[in-house]
């Protein structure tokens, strides 16, 4: 029956007839049971195909059939797949009345049969908030599941194992164990699989893979008899696209789910549906609200007539038993009544509030949020902040709980809403107060040791099977052959990031903890000084440590500077390729014109002559900060966060399980790798050997492992080999040596102990932005996971500028140079365009 409810019926109601007809006027026992039993299954069939009503008759019939029998075991049957029913519905408390009922009479069932109920009553005490209940009827299937053997239960048990890790809270385990059920061969129905994992994604904050899953799912399920899921899946995308910021795309996605849900009779989905509908009305006044500076909250007769229709759906949710679902329209119902102006209204929906937390992160932040407004709302600034800085550290609990990097960076995009709350109450207070909050929303990753993560055979495999296509790839002309190997690696890639997301880590050791008056004094001690920008109201604003002392300032409109930094970024790649002819002043000129703008609007107003360690906003990222006049030969580090740079600084950089200590007074070593078809990269090999001596060691040709080897114990890495960055899967950014690339994933497991890496290749200090200030790369991958400083550029540099900037650098640092000032003036010294090469970090002090 398992995807195929039009056979089924068809099936099951010609079995009927048949029975019927040789049933005659005294039907067997035997008979009578099985009518009984077909009437039961047909009872599901007509649900999928005709909705609940059809399944009522169909129960009906077969409730007869027992009263006449008189058969315990019967009723357990049916109570089971009336379960199943409600439980689809959304209607909770009918759903485990009914499955209570089929556990008292186990015995009526197979083995195979009990394990469904043993499941389902787990995943249905989940939903109820019954854990001691769930991981009993959880533990009993997994047992049962392990003596059946056989494929397509093991692959419900392990995929339903995975979606009790995810309501438990834990991840990465859940990821892993619907991993595990994927590779099965199982010839089963998987679209309620794939609508799992892709809540799983959701949750992980991983809104783009999810958003995929979904669409991917949806294109896979047959045109007729599949409403109810197909509804789901809907329903799924909408909370997906709304976390995106597609709130058009959302509102297409709801309105669906609710007519489709309407059609079947659903009616705990139907409001399940309307209360995301909602969500993405109230985000749209809100934006529109922000967008027209009236901070009062949009059409107040909108917000009333949405708070209103939440608070029906409190109703409803009672009726069905649904506690989760009565508490998340009483939020819906309170952020409504706030954008109406009303706050006393929104607080008494907010003590109304039954659960004191709940196994979705995404929907304890949601609730924070609306709470701290709620408050801020009333006037109660204090408390305001206390839940907002509750909800950070909620947030960073929940990044710890993987060693993948993807995972612990995704996660931040569900405090985007709190965290600019938090900047708008600091704002008013100060630069000291703006400064604490920008460090507990930023890059919670760099405050978090790096995780210790166990070496995996599959995973090695599998990107083994990745550089292969990859070496293919770049040989390959045939326009049809090359897409098929791009097949192959998108194919590659979805692997290995299922399997890094699956491997937990095997234990911890503590970052050092740097407090901001800490970093502060660092900054003095190094003789530099800190801006930190962001954006703020529609302005690019920024705090600054300059000589010690914190100052905040209003700086330009965000869309100008957006505009300013990707004109430059353009025109600088431009500049790079020294084939400009005539074209090269007009480009030069526009080059300049826009870094001057930038440098009089964000930062000459600091008045700073110091060396500068710079933390960017999404706007202004990635930039050739060396080209603006106020910059120029000026040391500059652009770093994660204040404690971030200081904490590299004071010697507890992001750290390592399980790392064996350097020896006490052991010297670290230049370590060189070279890697093919870089036309200077032999001889600027050479050059760096002949500055650093004995020290230093070339690796030619370069391996993947010595490579590897080199970054996970302290000293410096120079690596003059080509570099990409990918966009859309940032963790396979790669430099390619002689047996092919290595990307930034496989450097997790030893993680990097480098105390500065130099990347002469292009574009490598690239970045992608994720929401909630996290990015990903392989330059800020070596940063994450323990290196002290990094060179990268962050836009094409010609081979022979490169070769002779990083040969400069390398000079002045043997001499004793700091890394942000060594580089400063070996651009300087070679020509404009090695602007695009960053100290990224913190500082190499030798």
């Amino acid at each position: 029956m398992a995807g195929r409810p039009l056979e089924a019926a068809r099936s099951l109601s010609a079995a009927l007839e048949e029975i019927e007809r040789l049933d005659g006027e005294a039907p067997s026992r035997e008979r009578l049971e099985l009518r009984c039993n077909t009437l039961i299954t047909l009872a599901l069939t007509d649900f999928m195909l005709f909705g609940l009503d059809a399944a009522s008759a169909r129960f009906a019939e077969a409730e007869a059939v027992i009263a006449q029998l008189g058969d315990s075991g019967l009723q357990a049957r049916l109570d089971y797949q009336r379960a199943s029913i409600y439980g689809r519905l959304g209607d909770l408390a009918s759903a485990w009345q009914g499955l209570e009922g089929a556990a008292a009479r186990l015995d009526a069932f197979t083995p195979r049969e009990q394990c469904s109920v043993h499941l389902s009553r787990g995943m249905l005490a989940f939903e109820l908030s019954r854990p001691q209940q769930a991981l009993e009827a959880f533990a009993e299937a997994a047992r049962l599941a392990g003596a059946l053997g056989g494929v397509e239960q093991e692959f419900m048990a392990r995929h339903n194992e995975g979606y009790a890790a995810y309501l438990l809270g834990d991840i990465p385990r859940s990821l892993a164990g619907m991993a595990a059920a994927e590779l099965l061969a199982a010839d089963t129905y998987r679209a309620p699989a794939r609508l799992d994992r892709a809540r799983v994604l959701l949750e992980a904050g991983l809104v783009r893979e999810a958003t995929e899953a979904l669409h991917a799912g949806l294109a896979d399920l047959p045109d007729e008899g599949h409403d109810q899921i197909r509804a789901e899946f809907d329903l799924e995308l909408a909370k997906a696209e709304r976390l995106a910021g597609h709130l058009d795309r959302a509102a297409v996605a709801a309105t669906s789910a609710i007519e489709t849900y309407r059609r079947i009779g659903a009616t705990a989905w139907v409001a399940k549906a309307t209360l995301v509908s909602l969500l993405v009305d109230l985000d749209r006044q809100q934006r529109s609200s922000r967008h027209g500076d009236d901070r009062g909250g949009g059409d107040v007769i909108v917000a009333q007539a949405a708070a209103a229709l939440a608070d029906q759906l409190v109703d409803v949710a009672g009726e069905l038993g649904d506690s989760e679902l009565a508490d998340g329209a009483r939020v819906v119902a309170a952020q409504a009544l706030l954008l109406a102006g009303d706050a006393p209204a929104a607080n008494t929906r907010l003590l109304s509030l039954e659960r004191i937390s709940s196994a979705s992160l995404s929907d304890e932040l949601d609730a924070a949020a609306v709470t701290a407004r709620t408050l801020v709302a009333t006037g109660d600034l204090g408390p305001a902040r206390r839940i907002l800085g509750r909800a950070a550290r909620r947030l960073a609990a929940g990044q710890q709980g993987s060693a993948s990097l993807d995972l612990r960076t995704a996660r931040a995009v569900h405090g985007v809403r709190l965290a600019e709350l938090d900047l708008d109450l600091a704002v008013p207070r100060g630069s000291g107060a703006v400064l604490e909050v920008l460090e507990r929303w930023r890059s919670a990753t760099d405050r978090l040791p790096s995780l210790g993560r166990p070496d995996d055979e599959q995973l090695a495999s599998l990107t083994e099977q990745l550089r292969s296509v990859r070496g293919l790839m770049r040989g390959e002309s045939d326009p049809e052959q090359l897409r098929d190997l791009e097949a192959d690696a998108s194919q590659l890639e979805r692997l290995i990031r299922d399997r890094d997301w699956a491997l937990s880590r095997r234990g911890t050791v503590r970052a050092v903890p740097v407090r901001v008056r800490e970093a502060r004094a660092h900054l003095l001690d190094v003789d530099r000084d800190l801006v930190w920008f962001f954006r703020h109201r529609g302005r690019i604003a920024g705090v600054g440590v300059i000589g010690g002392r914190a100052v905040l300032r209003d700086l330009m409109p965000a869309d100008r500077a957006t505009e300013l930094a990707q004109r430059v970024r353009v025109d600088l790649r431009a500049a790079a390729t020294h084939h400009l002819g005539p074209l090269s002043g007009a480009v030069w000129s526009s080059l300049r014109s826009s870094a001057a703008e930038l440098d009089a609007g964000l930062l000459q107003p600091w008045r700073s002559s110091r060396g500068l360690v710079l933390v960017t906003c999404p706007e202004v990222s990635a930039l050739p900060w060396s080209l603006l006049p106020s910059m120029r030969a000026r040391p500059l580090t652009v770093a994660v966060s204040l404690t971030s740079f200081a904490r590299r600084g004071l010697g507890g950089g992001p750290s390592v399980a399980g790392a064996a200590p350097e020896p006490a007074g052991a010297q670290a070593g230049v370590h060189i790798s070279v890697g093919p078809a870089v036309p200077r990269a032999s001889a600027e090999a050479r050059a760096l050997a002949r500055t650093w001596g004995t020290r230093s060691r070339i690796a030619q040709p370069s391996s993947r492992q010595e490579l590897v080897a080199a970054l996970a114990r302290p000293g410096i890495v120079h690596v003059a080999a080509h570099g990409t960055h990918q966009v859309e899967s940032p963790l396979f950014s790669s430099l390619v040596l002689h047996d092919g690339p290595v990307f930034a994933h496989e450097l997790q497991p030893t993680g990097v102990r480098a105390d500065h890496v130099v990347l002469s290749a292009c574009e490598v200090g690239l970045e992608t932005g994720r929401p909630g200030h996290e990015s990903l790369g392989l330059a800020l991958s070596l940063l994450s996971l323990g290196a002290r400083s990094a060179v990268a550029a962050v836009a094409p540099v010609p081979d022979d500028v490169a070769a002779a900037t990083m040969a400069r650098h390398h000079e002045l640092l043997a001499s004793g140079v700091p890394s942000d000032d060594a580089l400063a003036r070996a651009v300087a010294d070679i020509d404009d365009v090695a602007a695009a090469f960053l100290n990224l970090g913190g500082q190499l002090r030798p």
